[in-house]
């Protein structure tokens, strides 16, 4: 068997490489992604019977279990010699030494290692012959997966949904259908979230909204785009604006030029001492829209920023801010970061940065926590609609038409073995 490394930007790279260097009969051992790019493991003349033996050979290795004829000696135990009792002495307190850890034998760590990546490298090739498996038996539902994942969505969520297309589906209804039941999954508001008259709990009277999320996700955008959104609606008399950013350069004034542009009031507010008497002085106004300070999820202030928002002496929600063009690792963080601010609802943004908003897709429905509207420009409030999932679907689709290919078979073995080492 010969093995070879082979380093490319992308895996798509990797496995032209394999096949120009290695041929079509090359067998993919182990795939992993590095700094600067993603390094492939291949072999010819590949003999999986052989492979399989040697991991039969040291199953105990894959078990954490160490041979016994590997470590044993013999012990003699000389019989114990009978001795006058000692005289008596005083009694001193001596501290114990610490028990000697014996190290482990180099040579037994080192097959333990060389087992661990055996096994490692053996879950990669049964996983990567998933995508294969799943195109034999069932092509339609496979299809649905190739085109699931060319959106951007998560391997799981698109086996879930692929394993809902009912068997005998014709290819034209598994165009379509996969993307009505992505839609239905996604959880979203019957009213329109800003409705201050529709909201549960409230009478309409006195509301506060507090905008949270990481930085360059595009709060304060938002908030003009909303705070415009209501004066259609509602007129000037009955919305005001309140920001809590004392830390990004410019921040408040961005927000005061949106305020003079819509002809509302806008107050700052650096604690919560300071954010309960700017509340008072509102508390005419129908609706009061927070734009609080972006930081990163990691940022120590960011406790401070929620440590303002808890325990305001009116009724007040929560809407946490996502980036459509973000990865959804970093959505995933967001979302644990953000979670003690509590937020009811979720606003998409930068829709018309994302070049595959499935990413965005599956962590809303994972998280479960209503999307209320969508954002796709810089105009106010023009690019700002109530959130509608058949359409953010639809936007998706379109999305990935007008960029990348849909995901290849060798692309997609990589995704199965990855999410099965995973």
């Amino acid at each position: 068997m010969k093995i070879k490394r082979f380093i490319a930007p992308t895996m798509r790279d990797a496995m032209r490489l394999v096949r120009e260097e290695q041929g079509p009969d090359a067998v993919i051992l182990s795939n992993r992604r590095l700094e600067n790019g993603i390094e492939v493991v291949a072999a010819t003349d590949y003999d999986a019977a052989l492979v399989q033996q040697a991991a039969q050979r040291v199953e105990p290795i894959f078990e954490e279990r160490v041979p016994v004829r590997a470590v044993e000696a013999q012990i003699v135990i000389p019989a114990p010699v009978a001795a006058p009792a000692p005289p008596p002495v005083p009694t001193v307190a001596v501290a114990a030494p610490a028990p000697r850890v014996p190290a482990q034998d180099p040579a037994i760590a080192g097959l333990k290692d060389d087992m661990q990546a055996l096994r490692r490298l053996m879950e990669q090739q049964v996983a990567g012959m998933a995508w294969n498996d799943m195109k034999t038996r069932n092509p339609v539902r496979a299809d649905v997966v190739r085109r699931l994942l060319g959106l951007g969505l998560e391997l799981k969520l698109a086996r879930e949904i692929a394993s809902e297309i009912p068997e005998g589906t014709d290819a034209d209804r598994a165009r379509f259908l996969p993307m009505a039941l992505l839609a239905r999954r996604m959880p979203t508001f019957k009213h329109e979230w800003l409705d201050a008259t529709t909201a549960p709990g409230n009478d309409g009277r006195h509301e506060v909204i507090a905008l949270v999320g990481a930085t360059g996700v595009g709060k304060t955008t938002t908030i003009a785009k909303l705070a415009a959104r209501y004066v259609q609606h509602w007129g000037l008399r009955d919305v005001a604006l309140i920001t809590t950013d004392h830390f990004r350069i410019g921040a408040q004034e961005q927000l005061f030029t949106y305020g003079r542009l819509l002809g509302v009031p806008v107050l700052t507010a650096d604690n919560q001492r300071e954010l309960c008497l700017a509340l008072d002085k509102l508390k005419d106004r129908k609706l009061v829209l927070i734009d609080t300070a972006g930081m990163s999820p990691r940022d120590q202030n960011l406790q401070k920023q929620f440590a303002m928002l808890s325990g305001l002496p009116v009724p007040n929600r929560t809407a946490l801010v996502l980036s459509a063009a973000s990865q959804i690792a970093d959505l995933d963080d967001q979302y644990r970061r953000f979670a003690a601010a509590a937020p009811s609802a979720v606003i998409l943004t930068k829709l018309d940065e994302a070049t595959r908003v499935g990413a965005a897709i599956s962590a809303i429905t994972r998280h479960a926590i209503p999307l209320a509207y969508v954002t796709d420009g810089q105009r106010v409030p023009e690019d700002l609609s109530a959130a509608r999932p058949d359409q953010l679907v639809l936007r998706a689709v379109a999305a990935t038409r007008a960029g990348a290919a849909p995901p290849d078979d060798d692309e997609l073995s990589y995704q199965f073995a990855g999410a099965a080492h995973g």
